[in-house]
């Protein structure tokens, strides 16, 4: 395992390394958009600690924010991406995020938000045509916790290649770029 990936982040350190004040870290956590792998906040005085996986995380909600998209759609995307990044595991051995994106010659993963209202991932490397899975409705996915059967439907196919159609991005996120930016030394 490379340096970095079993490393536990406080709040603060999240925080410098993305760049971004603590609140904003903290209102992402508190709105359910990023859950802490290690352990979150339980009463005053206690901290949250995150993955490597939570910090590639929040710089894609971060990305997603900053082009116009809402914490609500960019926690579904986030919930997506970890269904998602188990199916191809499932295809892929050893596939984990973000490790399997900062390696030489890793996949290039993105995140797209299609004007149909659907949530597509597009992954490709040099040895294989670029895929697009998905096709998951955002709609399905807004909903609260209690709305687990509905969102778990919407993830059923998530690994398969989804329809050639006519849809065009409306917002395209590289992941890979994100997860290589974040250069996460332990």
């Amino acid at each position: 395992m490379k340096a970095g990936y079993d490393h536990e982040w406080t709040l603060t350190e999240a925080a410098r390394l993305l760049g971004e004040p603590q609140h904003r870290l903290i209102y992402l956590c508190e709105k359910g958009v990023v859950e802490p792998d290690f352990q979150d906040a339980e009463g005053r005085g206690s901290s949250r600690r995150f993955s490597a996986r939570n910090l590639l995380e929040f710089g894609i909600v971060l990305r997603l924010r900053a082009l116009g998209i809402p914490a609500s759609v960019s926690g579904a995307v986030i919930y997506v991406l970890r269904g998602f990044a188990k199916a191809i595991a499932a295809k892929m051995p050893g596939f984990s995020l973000p490790e399997s994106l900062i390696v030489a010659k890793a996949p290039e993963l993105s995140v797209i938000i299609g004007d149909d209202e659907r949530l597509y991932f597009s992954l490709g490397s040099g040895e294989s045509s670029t895929k697009t899975y998905g096709g998951v409705p955002l709609t399905g996915l807004l909903g609260t916790d209690a709305d687990a059967g509905p969102k778990r439907k919407a993830l059923r196919n998530l690994g398969k290649e989804a329809k050639k159609s006519a849809t065009r991005a409306r917002v395209e996120v590289s992941v890979t770029g994100i997860a290589q930016d974040l250069r996460l030394e332990g």
